[in-house]
């Protein structure tokens, strides 16, 4: 037999070594284990959901009975393929460290392991107010623009838009990192945009003007993803009919496709308004007289006859039930009142919250997020309390009304409750002064305390 030579010799070492080398990662098998893509930043807004991306798709239960969370929290837990999601119920609390476990051990749903454990901290931002400001100016050329303010630095504004003309509509995003905002023009139309908090940069959503239309009342989906805004034709050309209308559109943020909510366009949707869990949209139908509420998967509608059509309504946070605003006359004048239906069971029938042949004016409902009780303004119509608008609260397991905040001297309006419940946002307009001044105050529910954060602003809104 023929005797190897030194380079037959060292191709067959070399094809040994990596056959072998195969056989000892087939042996192995998972121990390269599954691996966490890079997660989510430190510091995060208090409505932010934490995500932790696998390297593979996993089987569930194995996760999530190795996860811990540091101080206990209530989250829920959704995924998307290899991707994890813990929404905070309802919120991060501000400032406090938290850490986020996971031991080892979880599975893919091939098998392998998470070989060591994960671990990171973060914090949670407080929640920052904007609003639009200034409300009264000498200067005739200054212009209704946004402004945010930490309520911990009461007065320190930064201003956000810099718009020569009045803006009017606007609302923050879910995670807190951004604004969408109308931006109108000298010819009435108005296209929205999208203000990135942090950097400052703006981009348009919309392509309203050449058109001729007005797209306002941007509204965010639950999940961030998508746009609900009031779009009105202003072409002369079209029916009278036809024309300066609100309809509903949906606009898609990921490629910025817009289309109309609805194909038949006999159908409006003024100030239309997305249910927590994304999956309805209501809006008012000044054809029909009634609140509209569209099942986005069905397309089925359901109809809620009121002719308050300001859109005072509210979903509630976690199960079926409605509140809205209902036009009645009381003490010879139209006022309003609120009515609860449950969208799930139409045989419960119309409750009226605000009392039967009560003479108020009840608005602006305002859920907590556990839903347990009903923040509003009230105006005390037949001279037996203040006839300018306070602040209460209904239990609606036990149909106790609380004074929140009464003080004469105010008008208190634009309320608005922070993720966690504790916080009330809203302007106070003084009663007796000469020039009704707007301003933006904050009341800690838990405490009682109130203080000022802003002047000359109103329409506030929380920044999460």
């Amino acid at each position: 037999m023929r005797r190897l030579d030194r380079l037959d010799r060292g191709v067959l070492i070399a094809t040994v070594t990596l056959i072998l080398a195969l056989i000892g990662v087939i042996a192995r098998g998972d121990q390269a284990g599954v691996l966490i893509a890079a997660p989510f930043p430190e510091r995060i807004s208090v409505t932010t959901p934490l995500r932790l991306t696998f390297s593979e798709p996993m089987d569930a239960p194995s996760v999530e009975a190795r996860l811990h969370i540091q101080p206990e929290i209530a989250v829920r837990l959704t995924w998307s393929g290899a991707t994890l999601s813990l929404a905070p119920q309802p919120a991060w609390l501000p400032e406090v460290t938290y850490t986020l476990r996971l031991e080892a051990g979880a599975r893919s749903q091939s098998g392998r392991l998470l070989l060591a454990p994960f671990e990171r901290t973060f914090a949670a931002r407080p929640p920052r107010a904007v609003y639009l400001a200034p409300a009264f100016s000498a200067d005739s050329l200054q212009a209704t623009n946004i402004w945010l303010v930490k309520p911990e630095q009461p007065f320190a504004v930064r201003q956000l838009t810099r718009s020569s003309l009045n803006i009017e509509s606007f609302q923050p995003s879910p995670d807190g990192n951004a604004l969408a905002y109308a931006q109108p023009r000298q010819d009435g139309t108005a296209d929205l945009y999208a203000l990135d908090i942090e950097s400052g940069e703006t981009r348009p959503l919309t392509n309203c003007a050449p058109v001729l239309a007005r797209c306002t009342a941007p509204e965010w989906s639950p999940d961030g993803t998508r746009l609900i805004y009031e779009r009105a034709e202003l072409n002369p050309a079209l029916d009278w009919y036809d024309r300066d209308v609100p309809r509903a559109w949906l606009l898609n943020l990921r490629d910025l496709a817009t289309a109309p909510l609805l194909s038949d366009t006999s159908r409006l949707g003024g100030t239309p308004k997305w249910s927590p869990d994304g999956r309805q949209i209501a809006a008012y139908d000044r054809n029909l007289g009634a609140i509209a509420i569209y099942d986005l998967a069905t397309g089925a509608r359901k109809l809620i006859a009121t002719l308050d059509d300001v859109g005072d309504y509210a979903f509630h946070p976690r199960d079926g039930r409605f509140v809205y605003a209902q036009l009645i006359q009381i003490v010879g004048r139209f006022s309003s009142a609120l009515e609860l239906v449950d969208l799930n069971d139409p045989n419960r029938g119309i409750e009226r919250l605000s009392g039967e042949g009560v003479a108020v004016e009840d608005r602006q409902p305002r859920w907590t997020p556990d839903g347990s009780r009903l923040i509003f303004t009230r105006r005390i119509l037949d001279g037996s309390g203040a006839p300018s608008a306070q602040i209460y609260a209904l239990d609606l397991e036990t149909g106790r009304l609380t004074p929140i905040l009464v003080d004469e001297n105010y008008f208190h309006g634009a309320i608005s409750l922070d993720p966690s419940g504790r916080y009330l946002l809203m302007q106070r307009v003084p009663v007796a002064a000469a020039q009704p001044v707007p301003s933006i105050w904050v009341l800690d529910l838990e405490t009682g305390k109130l203080w000022q954060i802003a002047e000359n602003g109103f329409l506030p809104r929380w920044l999460p």
